[in-house]
């Protein structure tokens, strides 16, 4: 009887221990699901909240660093409405850092994708001052002042009430300008030069292509001191013709003269 009474008392403390790990594990159980629970995944981020934030870099002009997070968006979001937007301050960038060629393929190509976005008159817009901040002294080739002339007429013809149609008409106005005086530079060098017929020529069509230049009154006296210079070059050069004229005529009026002697005496 003593034995069945400790082997009975053995039994009951294994089941208390056995209920002590049971309730310690389950607590546990209970504990660390608590913990997961609270730590929950954070969001992955909206398209508008990285937008936001490479605005934000762009704004304090962090070039580089918008650059890569404008690229990242554009990987991650290739067809969110922030997509055309976020080409367009790629572009921005390449334009603040002076590597206009590089900016112009952007802006093109934003114009070619986006034909009819709200922005659009703004990247025809920036594509002229790419140009024009490119533009040479006056002496020097003047294809990029042509080029920014071409944007900036489009600008204002095609874009009259848009935010930068004022400042497109009044660069389009510098712009032509500097056509002008390049072409009266030049002019006036053939003029100094003596070469009356060419610096005409560039007198008479810088008048005509530029009639608001303000240059008129400075060529007008050029034009008719050239004009009296062709005339008499042409005048002498008339002269001297029949002069050679005379003395051609004169010469075979010699021969002749001698030919009918030599006939005579013959």
């Amino acid at each position: 009887m003593e034995n069945y009474g400790e082997e009975r008392e053995v039994k009951t403390n294994f089941r208390k221990a056995l209920s002590a790990v049971l309730l310690a594990t389950f607590s546990a159980v209970i504990f660390i699901g608590g913990c997961s629970g609270s730590q929950k995944k954070e969001p992955e981020p909206t398209p508008q909240a990285l937008y936001e934030n490479a605005m934000n870099l762009f704004q304090k002009k962090k070039y580089e660093r918008a650059a890569d997070a404008f690229k990242k968006f554009k990987e991650e979001f290739p067809l969110s409405e922030y997509t055309p937007l976020v080409e367009l301050r790629t572009a921005d960038i390449y334009f603040f850092q002076k590597k206009y060629a590089e900016a112009i393929v952007l802006y093109e190509e934003f114009k070619k994708l986006h034909p009819m976005h709200a922005e659009i008159s703004y990247a025809v817009y920036q594509v002229g001052m790419c140009h024009c901040n490119q533009m040479l002294t006056l002496d020097r080739d003047q294809t990029e002042t042509e080029k920014a002339i071409e944007q900036f007429r489009y600008l204002t013809e095609n874009f009259p009430k848009s935010p930068q149609a004022a400042d497109g008409k009044t660069r389009l106005q510098a712009c032509q300008k500097q056509l002008a005086d390049h072409e009266f530079y030049i002019g006036h060098f053939y003029f100094r030069t003596k070469k009356y017929k060419a610096a005409l020529g560039r007198f008479e069509g810088l008048l005509q292509k530029y009639p608001e230049s303000g240059l008129e009154e400075k060529i007008k006296p050029l034009v008719a001191t050239c004009q009296s210079e062709i005339a008499k070059e042409a005048q002498k050069r008339k002269e001297m013709e029949a002069q050679e004229e005379m003395k051609k005529k004169d010469q075979d009026d010699k021969k002749k003269a001698k030919q009918i002697s030599k006939d005579k005496s013959g």
